[in-house]
């Protein structure tokens, strides 16, 4: 945060997506980084709430956190601390509160503004440090230095290792930013110091308890330019502190790389001086992540004039039912099944009025509409069961055309009651034509906190003769006793409306400080055959591709393009601009290679919808380069 006074080539990933970085990694540090990657699947209790308390040795204190409690009746799930903050030293004596907080359940976070190595002291940190490249260099004395404080944030951690306190680590954060000594250095450097430093305090210190957290700026581009890669990366996040939570940019950029999510600061904006510029609504935030950004496994908030308690809106963050408290924690109750495909959700049965023509097969009593839990609005489709009996039904038969979608989902939970021995299983399904073929998306365990089922379309015939859609609940071998089952939430997911695919010509696209005019081209696509190519001078600073032309976005929440470049280097802008003042909105600088990108544009941000003139990319080659590169862009695509 500020203070108050390329992708390079990296190493194949060493680590399966639910698994820590670190192949050595304790029990504890691996249950947390599984648990954190499957928290996303649950219906609630998914997002993990954490709130800063301070500066190792300086200001660390829980008179903020236990603010938080007494005004909400909550304690966060994560508590952190940071090891420094005046510039030159290091301190972790925070870290007898952090094992404690674990001890009583809850996760625990370390941050550490590390001294400048070459000015440590308070301007030091915020002075850019030219000799970066020498952190990796031990004959150096910047290198000296460095590793020096490195070793004194090992003692603080091994301490946590030797208690089994899991860490979530996140050092060098900002680093895409101009506020720290770090920030704003070349982006392969950078990588190279994460790498180093990852490696001398797992590999050399023997450090097995951390979970790496990769945490850029989100009001700055190049987010994922000086990603080290996933072999040396558990989490990746976003710092951010603005006006409008939903506005945030960079969230699809950063879930790309494969990781869970976090947002790894969040506040209210500072202004001159520091202070905060208006107070913020903080319950803002958790309808952001419902409905933005539904990836996140955690967020923390920051502490003094940044903190939920001295904004509004802490009560609607703490005791949202997708929020995770302290008490609420079990590494080991991990929700299985997949997260909802990218498309427009078009709602088939919300159950807010009535059951909706949906009945039951083997149910006890019921179905009914209830009020008592909902994934979305305010109820859901509530039967009681006989868990003994094995099967049960929650269905609509009725004709329905679902020929114009790519996939189906509901939310499902079962009651807290019951003996449901091994767990019971849900599975989405759908018959079709008039032999009523089944097809289904495969049995997925449920429990109270419920989760997402997913049926891919793809492969159901008859799609245009859905006779009917279905959850069938199945019970473990040994379980007895009643319950109750609930769905939520029954969605066909439409697949993104394509604005250009560029199949059978520019589609109105044209090309400015181009080398050559675009065209469409067979050379390459990311979607059909053909995408639209043009040639770029590599020592130009900036090219465009774009499509001027009035388009209606409203209801519209991101626009997506997927580009390519023949050479590496350089970076690529998704914008648009709005209404006769033309004015300009983009997702930030993406780098840029031969490999695929896709692009990414929250609407939020964008004023105007309705009168949208030009959507564009922007190529730009900050380095200089000789010679000439082909570019594409293909599948511009709105949802």
């Amino acid at each position: 945060m500020t203070f108050t006074a390329g992708f390079a080539g990296v190493p194949a990933a060493r680590a399966h997506s639910t698994d820590p970085s670190d192949p050595q990694a304790n029990t504890a540090t691996r249950d947390v980084r599984n648990w954190l990657a499957h928290l996303p699947n649950r219906a609630q209790n998914r997002v993990v709430s954490g709130q800063f308390a301070g500066y190792s040795g300086k200001t660390f204190s829980l008179a903020q956190v236990n603010e938080l409690k007494a005004q909400t009746g909550a304690n966060p799930g994560l508590l952190g601390c940071d090891y420094g903050h005046d510039g030159n030293t290091i301190d972790h004596t925070c870290n007898a509160t952090l094992k404690d907080w674990s001890a009583a359940g809850g996760l625990v976070t370390v941050s550490a503004h590390l001294p400048n190595p070459d000015q440590p002291d308070w301007n030091g940190l915020f002075t850019k440090l030219p000799t970066f490249d020498r952190l990796t260099d031990r004959g150096t004395g910047t290198g000296q230095r460095w590793h020096a404080e490195l070793d004194r944030v090992a003692e603080g951690l091994r301490e946590l290792a030797d208690a089994n306190v899991p860490v979530l680590f996140r050092p060098l954060h900002e680093m895409n930013g101009d506020s720290f000594w770090w920030s704003a250095q070349d982006p392969q450097t950078f990588a190279e110091v994460w790498r180093d430093m990852y490696t001398y305090l797992t590999d050399v210190k023997g450090l097995h308890n951390l979970l790496w957290v990769y945490a850029p700026d989100c009001n700055y581009g190049k987010r994922s330019s000086y990603y080290a890669g996933g072999a040396y990366t558990d989490v990746v996040g976003l710092d951010c502190y603005v006006r409008e939570p939903a506005a945030v940019q960079g969230y699809d950029e950063l879930v790309a790389l494969g990781k869970p999510f976090a947002f790894a600061e969040i506040g209210p904006r500072s202004g001159a001086g520091g202070s905060i510029e208006a107070p913020l609504d903080y319950g803002k935030w958790i309808d952001a992540i419902r409905t933005r950004f539904p990836a996140t496994a955690y967020f923390m908030a920051w502490n003094d004039q940044w903190r939920p308690t001295a904004n509004t809106g802490a009560g609607r963050l703490m005791t949202d039912p997708w929020t995770i408290v302290r008490g609420e924690i079990a590494t080991a109750a991990r929700t299985e099944g997949a997260p909802a495909p990218v498309g427009t959700p078009v709602p088939l049965a919300d159950f807010e009025t009535d059951t909706q023509g949906w009945g039951g097969y083997r149910v006890l009593a019921g179905p009914w509409s209830v009020a008592e839990w909902a994934a979305q609005g305010s109820r859901s489709l509530k039967a009681d069961i006989d868990l003994a009996a094995l099967e049960a039904y929650l269905n609509r038969v009725a004709p329905r055309d679902l020929s114009a979608y790519r996939a189906l989902t509901a939310t499902v939970r079962t009651a807290e009651w019951g003996d449901h021995a091994a767990g019971t299983t849900a599975k989405l399904y759908v018959r079709t034509g008039a032999g009523m073929t089944w097809y289904d998306g495969g049995a997925v365990r449920i429990g109270p906190d419920g989760a997402l089922l997913r049926l891919d379309l793809g492969r159901v015939t008859d799609l245009r003769d859905v006779r009917e859609i279905g959850v069938l609940f199945t019970s473990a071998p040994g379980a007895s006793g009643r319950t109750a089952v609930y769905v939520d939430d029954v969605a066909a997911i439409a697949p993104p409306t394509v604005v250009s695919g560029f199949e059978s010509g520019t589609d109105g696209w044209t090309g400015y400080l181009t080398g050559t005019a675009p065209a469409s081209s067979a050379e390459w696509a990311s979607e059909g055959t053909r995408s639209l190519r043009a040639e770029i001078d590599l020592a130009a600073p900036e090219s465009y591709l774009n499509r001027r032309a009035v388009l209606d976005l409203t209801g519209r929440r991101v626009l997506a393009v997927t580009v390519r470049s023949g050479a590496s280097g350089g970076t690529a802008k998704l914008y648009v601009k709005t209404s006769a003042s033309n004015t300009w909105y983009d997702a930030g600088a993406v780098p840029l290679s031969p490999e695929p990108r896709t692009l990414t544009l929250n609407l939020a941000a964008v004023g105007s919808l309705h009168d949208v003139r030009e959507i564009g990319v922007q190529f730009e080659r900050r380095n200089g380069g000789s010679g000439t590169a082909p570019i594409f862009v293909d599948e511009v695509t709105v949802r």
